[in-house]
């Protein structure tokens, strides 16, 4: 496994690079083009005041979920919820751990050999840094990455896993029911009845189920149930590097530039 990732790795962080930055083209142009949402008409009667920024961005943030998720599709709304706390606490810690190794690196110290470990070495391959990273719950790459800090970091992601087990069941569940996209309840009184089908798209359904891999082996490994489980767990992780560019997870790399956007019609009350 350890041989497989040093070969894999490289490429899948080319393959991820080229992708987002072919994809994010877009989004550059509209950063650097200067642009103001036009509001409401002058016209309009009677003419609503603008909201404020923390008002706009809890409006972006919660407001599908408590409208129209947590009517239309409770399970689905339950683990939306779950898995998104468990996703971004997840994906923050995997990237100060990321920046950290990196840094290191460049002021050429030493890491920990994860295979020997060793807490000590200069094995700056591939499959021992993707090890340090995604393994940054166990207590030896948490030590180097954390210091006295690490016992903190563990039981935070520890609460994040269980949300992610949680979240992602339900997730799961509703794929496998047909529900993705479906109406299962009454959204409001004037909708009472009213339901539609769901599907199953195929590109949910293979990243949840690697979502749902990692997030089993990362318990496997914290609880050291299966030695060498940690670089399973990364090669899973460079799998999602790879479809990231390509499937709806690309909304993890434009979402700050989508919820600007949204705060600010909502701001101008572009959007009622």
């Amino acid at each position: 496994m350890i041989e497989l990732l040093n070969i894999i790795a490289p490429v899948a962080l080319t393959i991820f690079v080229v992708g987002v930055g072919l994809r994010l083209g877009r989004f550059g142009v509209a950063l650097l083009t200067k642009r103001h949402p036009r509001g409401v008409s002058p016209t309009f009667v009677p003419m609503p005041q603008r909201m404020g920024v923390l008002a706009a961005l809890n409006a972006v943030l919660f407001g599908p979920f408590k409208h129209f998720y947590r009517r239309s599709n409770p399970t689905w709304g339950r683990g939306y919820l779950l898995y998104h706390v468990a996703i971004i606490t997840e994906v923050i810690g995997y990237s100060i751990s990321a920046l950290i190794v990196f840094a290191v690196i460049v002021l050429g110290r030493p890491v920990p050999d994860v295979a020997l470990h060793l807490e000590e070495s200069f094995n700056y391959s591939p499959a021992n840094l993707l090890a340090i990273i995604f393994g940054n719950g166990e207590m030896l790459q948490a030590r180097f990455l954390f210091g006295q800090f690490a016992p903190v970091f563990i039981g935070i992601t520890w609460i994040a896993i269980g949300f992610a087990v949680l979240g992602n069941v339900h997730l799961m569940t509703v794929l496998l029911r047909r529900w993705s996209g479906a109406v299962v309840g009454d959204i409001d009184h004037a909708a009472k009845g009213i339901r539609t089908p769901g599907r199953l798209p195929w590109d949910r359904l293979v990243v949840r189920t690697i979502i749902f891999c990692i997030i089993w082996t990362e318990l496997l490994a914290r609880l050291h149930l299966v030695p060498g489980i940690v670089y399973f767990h990364a090669l899973l992780g460079l799998a999602l590097f790879v479809l990231l560019p390509f499937t709806y997870l690309f909304h993890m790399v434009y979402n700050f530039l989508a919820i600007f956007y949204a705060v600010r019609r909502r701001m101008a009350r572009t959007i009622a």
